[in-house]
């Protein structure tokens, strides 16, 4: 009669575990969308004008998955197919993208509550979700569309299909990740390895047949198959853009771009690295007091493994894997040393500092200070250069680009071609990107620097802007060193200052404005 009645009743609590789960989802998806709010009318920034946006509009509009309206550089097509399809569902608007993938940023925050969940405790999951909420560089990348996101929400369910023994839920999102940036490969790379040398500790037994569970040739292949199977779909797409293109990963100048190698700049690479991944944006406190979590757990007597499986995976191990790899491989391959490469990999890390957070002797305060720490770098002006898309600068970047693209379109046409720079050529050229209503004529220099304003196309305006946050520098002689050291390694040159562009260019100011620390201004030639 119990059993009948426990029959009869499952249906109907798996039904509500459902409807919970759902509703988890959509408030989890609304808050974010709220706290948000403000970025769904934000047309696009940086890379997004220059390439993820433009390379979708080519997939909606003409069915090209090689984009042709800008060049193309190989990136698998997930993101951008994701991007095409709520376009057809919804329309053209800036809230469908900014929705779109503030969805990633609630797939990320949820996984790392089932992850963190799975391996480490109730407690422990509430405060990697609320770590990976908060962190200043998910926070700012989540309404962009690009693609680092969007594959570190993919990897963490990814590593909860593998945690929680569902191996076909594992190579799906593994696959998933790798369509979606294909440096998520750097994941069944990690955890092939991780398993190999697992395979290898197994004792060999002598006279015992050769079953599948048995010998370590068919466990290595068996570990090795399924993480080779999550790169068939991304290996599909890389055969089909060498077909159409003739190249397997981006183009002539993508690869000399972010292959060059030196010893030197590999050395500074992972030096930045370092800092993005340990100490950038707040990341300090909770490195330290993670760290301190986990030495506590580990010396307290009866201390029970973070996974409960003799001979399985140990996710603390791996993870520290993954991030291992991450680093190394993003400080030896790149131009761009950009923070929000590493974005998969700062997802791992989150959920095992949200275990060690919670293992400390006043967990709600240690949570509470970085918490607070973390939500003050969303708005921070730090005292040394960073990218405006590591926090909310990239708010003011935007703003400014509109109110002088306002301003140019206002202008008579005599005016143009207008002299800038990239990503304001695009901005100024494709209405789409939401800046100007009319396409404007330009005149593309690739830097507001010594080397690239060498030789000018005529212009009769001119918009100039701060490409890059660049404090007040320091005068001493180990700093100015330092400086030439990193643009001697990584062939840098920096920007002129506002008023050595005007003096050099011979320009007077028509219109101007600034924005903590930023600035934008037209001028035409005296």
């Amino acid at each position: 009669m119990n059993s009948i009645s426990a029959a009869t009743r499952s249906p109907a609590v798996h039904g509500h575990a459902r409807l919970r789960l759902a509703a988890a989802a959509a408030g989890l998806y609304l808050a974010g969308v709220a706290a948000h709010f403000w970025a769904l009318r934000l047309p696009y920034y940086w890379d997004e004008a220059g390439y993820f946006v433009p390379a979708a509009l080519d997939l909606f509009r003409h069915g090209w998955w090689v984009p042709r309206s800008t060049l193309a550089n190989g990136h698998p097509p997930l993101v951008m197919a994701a991007l095409a399809l709520a376009w057809r569902l919804a329309g053209y608007h800036f809230w469908v993208t900014r929705g779109l993938m503030l969805g990633f940023y609630a797939a990320l925050i949820g996984g790392s509550w089932r992850l963190a969940h799975t391996l480490f405790g109730r407690r422990a999951a509430g405060f990697a979700a609320l770590l990976a909420a908060c962190a200043p560089l998910v926070f700012a990348q989540a309404p962009l569309a690009q693609l680092d996101l969007p594959a570190a929400a993919f990897v963490i369910w990814a590593l909860e299909g593998r945690y929680r023994g569902r191996p076909w839920l594992y190579a799906a999102f593994a696959a998933a990740a790798c369509l979606a940036k294909e440096t998520a490969v750097l994941l069944p790379f990690s955890l092939a390895l991780a398993d190999l040398a697992r395979a290898a500790r197994v004792p060999k037994q002598k006279h015992a047949p050769p079953t599948p569970e048995r010998g370590w040739p068919r466990q290595m292949l068996a570990a090795v198959w399924l993480h080779v199977s999550t790169l068939l779909p991304l290996l599909g797409w890389l055969a089909y853009y060498h077909a159409a293109t003739g190249y397997w990963f981006g183009n002539a100048g993508f690869l000399a771009y972010n292959l060059g190698f030196s010893w030197k700049r590999l050395l500074l690479s992972l030096l930045r690295r370092l800092w993005q991944l340990f100490v950038y944006n707040g990341a300090w406190l909770a490195m330290g007091l993670g760290i301190w979590g986990w030495r506590r757990r580990s010396r307290a007597p009866h201390a029970t493994p973070e996974f409960p499986s003799p001979g399985g995976p140990r996710p603390a191990a791996e993870f520290c894997l993954l991030v291992a790899i991450y680093l190394l491989f993003h400080a030896a391959v790149g131009g761009a040393v950009l923070a929000r490469y590493l974005l998969p990999a700062e997802a791992a890390l989150l959920v095992l500092l949200g275990a060690g957070l919670s293992w400390l002797p006043r967990p709600q305060l240690a949570l509470a200070a970085c918490v607070v720490l973390f939500v003050g770098n969303w708005f921070w002006r730090a005292p040394y250069p960073y990218p405006y898309e590591d926090n909310l600068a990239y708010v003011n970047f935007i703003e400014l680009q509109q109110q002088a693209a306002n301003q140019l379109e206002s202008l008579p046409t005599r005016l143009q071609p207008v002299l800038t720079a990239w990503p304001a050529t695009n901005e100024l050229t494709t209405p789409a990107l939401g800046y100007v209503r009319h396409p404007l004529q330009v005149a593309a220099v690739d830097n507001f620097n010594p080397r690239h304003l060498a030789k000018l196309p005529p212009f009769h305006s001119a918009l100039l802007y701060s490409r890059q946050y660049q404090p007040p520098q320091p005068n001493l002689p180990w700093w100015r060193a330092w400086r030439r050291w990193v643009e001697h390694a990584f062939n840098y040159q920096p920007m002129l200052g506002r008023r050595a562009l005007l003096r050099r260019l011979r320009l007077r100011v028509i219109w101007q404005a600034r924005r903590q620390g930023q600035w934008a201004l037209i001028a035409v030639p005296r």
